[in-house]
């Protein structure tokens, strides 16, 4: 067992480097803390565009089936709306 003699201080030098260091840590354990939340928030934002996206995709594959139930297979043009009535012997 370990016994006292008397009671030491860091020099000015010593006591500055610690406080840098200890000031030091609390920055990256808050930057750290920061960048999990903001990985949490974007996981969020990734599932929620991923369920966005199917239904887009549902939408359009049922628009497409309702343009070829009522006009039977086409080529479309999506910016004028023209389309040309496809040959379905083919």
């Amino acid at each position: 067992m370990e016994t006292v003699t008397e009671k030491q201080v860091l020099n000015q030098e010593e006591l500055q480097t610690l406080t840098a260091l200890q000031q030091d840590t609390q920055q990256l354990l808050l930057e750290l803390g920061e960048i999990e939340l903001i990985k949490l928030q974007l996981e969020e934002r990734h599932i929620s565009a991923k369920n966005k996206f199917q239904e887009v995709q549902k939408g359009e594959i049922s628009f497409t089936n309702s343009l070829h139930e009522k006009y039977g297979k086409i080529n479309l043009d999506p910016q004028s709306g023209e389309f040309i009535k496809l040959d379905e012997t083919l």
